[in-house]
């Protein structure tokens, strides 16, 4: 007997789907439950325990399986039993909108050992051992038996890491539905400038002059009135310079001005 594996171990879920001989020939399949939260387990309407829940006495056949949490949550699934074959499903139905997990299974199929990958979003990448072998859905035949590394995985979306067991003679089918990731938007705070702005003094004239460059000699391209502020550009020694309109700027006499800021 072959038994199922489901416990933690490096960050990686350990699982294999079971192999078993039923009693005097009759036809009989396993299944092994776990969910989150845990959940009473119905099995074709009838309940048969809570998870985690294991039973290998089950009629081969479509069977319908549905979790309820008691609290309102539940989740429900047609599964096909294969005769001496315990199937594996782990679901989290904790988030009823992004409900996720999967079914591990096997089917015989005569050849060697293969694998069908199904999921949710389809197109995730499938890789085995650390190496890509393509996309879902997919199935891959000739796989040497025995423990592989199995990884599901779609952007955005949590990846499926699993080891599991090959075994010749059988495929095994893995359904998955993977968990969409949120991602929090990260915004980058406005840098903030201080502007340092230039108020004008009250002068003899009423006005002041805005030359072109830090000298009293220099060209006169405007003037300015007491009270006006203006943001400074540059200062040197006794002089300011000021953007007087979006296109110019100029220099006064500190003497006639004074710093505030905005």
């Amino acid at each position: 007997m072959e038994k199922i594996v489901n416990r933690v171990f490096g960050g990686l879920i350990l699982l294999a789907a079971g192999i078993f001989l039923s009693a005097c020939g009759t036809e009989r399949s396993g299944v092994e439950i776990s969910s989150v939260p845990i959940a009473k387990v119905y099995l074709n309407g009838k309940e048969m325990g809570m998870t985690p829940y294991k039973n290998n006495n089950l009629k081969t056949g479509i069977n319908e399986v549905r979790l309820d949490d008691g609290a309102g949550k539940s989740w429900e699934r047609e599964i096909k039993l294969e005769d001496n074959v315990s199937t594996v499903i782990s679901w989290d139905f904790s988030d009823e909108t992004n409900d996720n997990g999967y079914i591990l299974s096997m089917e015989k199929d005569g050849g060697e050992g293969s694998i069908l990958v199904n999921s949710i979003p389809g197109g995730a990448a499938v890789n085995i051992g650390g190496t890509l072998d393509g996309y879902t859905p997919i199935k891959i035949d000739n796989l040497e038996t025995g423990n592989k590394n199995i990884v599901v995985s779609y952007p955005g979306y949590k990846s499926v890491d699993l080891i599991v067991k090959i075994v010749s003679g059988y495929q095994l089918i893995i359904d998955s539905k993977l968990k969409e990731e949120s991602i929090e938007a990260v915004v980058n705070p406005t840098p903030t400038t201080s502007k340092t702005m230039i108020k004008i003094k009250e002068t003899e004239t009423g006005w002041l002059r805005v030359r072109k460059s830090d000298d009293n000699n220099s060209e006169e391209i405007d003037r300015v009135k007491p009270g006006e502020e203006y943001e400074m550009i540059s200062e040197e020694s006794d002089w300011y310079q000021i953007k007087v309109n979006e296109t110019e700027s100029g220099w006064i006499s500190a003497k006639y001005a004074e710093k505030t800021s905005e």
